[in-house]
């Protein structure tokens, strides 16, 4: 089968419908994934069903991390392929296993029903964030905060 995650990246959870990438992330506050979703012409005309999961680790690990899973029934369709844009809610509760200072590394799975054929794909974003208090800053840090990644060849 073709079905693919073909991007994963965290997103603000307000104001709706946000698309813009997240730096990090405060205890307590609600944020999305969205995942990028294609799944190509052949399957797509037999396609029932696709579900999408996704997965965040606290590190370093303290405790367990939580799941969301988001899935839906599509409708077939003729000599076309499916792109779907999914949007992963990640409740304001979910942070129960996080301490100021761990960073949250998420996965994801994708799951494609066509008929008796089942097709997965994984992804996982390029991105970690970092949890802050509840209030957004670390107490006695400035405001201003920059992320440095350093990419390799």
């Amino acid at each position: 089968m073709d079905a693919n995650i073909k991007l994963l990246y965290p997103v603000d959870a307000a104001p709706p419908n946000s698309l813009f990438t997240i730096d990090d992330v405060s205890r307590g506050n609600e944020f999305d994934f969205m995942a990028n979703m294609e799944v190509g012409e052949d399957p797509n005309e037999v396609i029932n069903r696709h579900k999408v999961r996704v997965a965040r680790q606290p590190h370093p690990v303290q405790a367990r991390g939580s799941a969301q899973t988001l899935g839906m029934a599509v409708t077939p369709q003729n000599n076309t392929p499916l792109q779907a844009e999914l949007r992963i809610s990640i409740s304001r509760n979910s942070d129960a296993n996080t301490e100021v200072g761990d960073v949250l590394q998420a996965v994801a799975s994708y799951k494609v029903t066509a008929g008796v054929n089942i097709d997965f794909s994984t992804a996982s974003p390029a991105c970690t964030l970092p949890v802050l208090p509840m209030n957004g800053y670390p107490t006695g840090c400035p405001v201003a905060r920059s992320h440095t990644h350093t990419v390799s060849s």
